[in-house]
């Protein structure tokens, strides 16, 4: 049905892809575990109206990694889009035999402008290609625009030929890093899908950003306003800027309770956004919020489609590693001030 290729590296390449030794801002220099490259892929995503995977559908390579300081898989496209998921810490990385990925179906996905109440024929729709990355067991799912999303693939086997159902909206207010106030705060319209063919609810933005999730118990009743929980302003270095400084980016990021289907969301000044089940007992807001806690930085190098070896050339991509103990999440950030969490359990 389509054309899709596995990628290999080489291990001498490995010393493109090392983390680095850093320091925290005030903090003594610390020596970092190796980010082991596991294997890779170029994935086709058709555009909106394109009926079929052809040699001209657009293509984006994507690289997976597991971060050996949090035993976490990090998935990143040529485009710097990122996503986290389990099932890494047992993989014997490089993979010697990797799998290539398996396509299960295309999703069109309307979503709206903040500020928007109905759907209309101009309504950006964003497609996306649903796969399984059978080497790590998980779910990997890819726009046209190379953004992706990935959670676990263990809760469900997959199915076909399932419409999504929209459940809801919400939208968003998100302030500057370093910004107290919410005057001036841009919005960012998010729409939610149930995906039966995944078993995933999916999480996609206006402008096309995504984040999926399991649905651990079905959504039911109307949508509810998300309480705002907490904010966080995450600094994050460029691949070659070595320490933090105070030219160094710092993204804001917010925090939000989507209690109509119990997960929490999380978006950065960018429009980025990414998605983890709430603990329970949420308050909102967050009493006594407490800063984030970084904990470690990685350099990240993602070949495009097409690149077959690692060079001078690949672009690499800083990103910065936080711990958000309001909630026990771990959250990766990157020089984009694209985002991806996990809980920390």
């Amino acid at each position: 049905m389509r054309s899709l290729s596995l990628r290999s590296v080489p291990v001498l390449l490995f010393g493109f892809l090392s983390t680095i030794l850093i320091a925290n801002a005030g903090g003594p220099a610390k020596q970092l575990k190796d980010l082991q490259w596991s294997h890779a892929f170029d994935l086709a995503c058709r555009k909106y109206m394109e009926p079929d995977i052809t040699k001209d559908t657009k293509r984006w390579g994507v690289e997976a990694f597991r971060d050996n300081n949090t035993g976490l898989g990090l998935y990143i496209s040529e485009v710097g889009s990122i996503a986290i998921a389990p099932n890494f810490a047992s993989l014997e990385a490089p993979l010697k035999k990797s799998k290539g990925p398996a396509w299960l179906t295309g999703l069109d996905m309307p979503a709206r402008k903040a500020g928007v109440k109905e759907f209309k024929k101009d309504t950006g729709v964003h497609a996306m290609e649903v796969f399984r990355d059978p080497n790590a067991d998980n779910w990997l799912f890819i726009t046209e625009k190379g953004n992706i999303a990935s959670t676990t693939g263990k809760l469900f086997p997959g199915a076909s030929n399932k419409t999504p159902k929209w459940i809801h909206s919400v939208d968003l207010a998100v302030r500057k890093g370093g910004v107290k106030e919410w005057a001036g705060a841009g919005k960012v319209g998010i729409e939610v899908y149930r995906d039966g063919n995944s078993g995933n609810l999916v999480y996609v933005t206006e402008a096309g950003q995504v984040a999926i999730l399991p649905e651990h118990t079905e959504v039911k009743g109307e949508g509810k306003s998300p309480d705002w929980l907490h904010g966080l302003d995450l600094s994050c270095r460029r691949h070659d800027e070595k320490s933090f400084t105070k030219d160094t980016r710092k993204f804001g990021v917010e925090v939000y309770h989507d209690v109509t289907t119990g997960n929490l969301i999380f978006v950065s000044e960018n429009g980025s956004i990414a998605v983890a089940p709430a603990p329970t007992g949420v308050k909102a807001p967050t009493p006594k919020a407490k800063e984030p806690t970084w904990t470690h930085g990685l350099n990240v190098k993602c070949r495009k489609f097409g690149e077959k070896e690692f060079s001078d050339q690949t672009r690499s991509f800083g990103a910065e590693v936080f711990r958000d103990d309001n909630l026990d999440m771990i959250i990766y950030i990157n020089e984009l001030g694209n985002i991806a969490v996990l809980s920390s359990k």
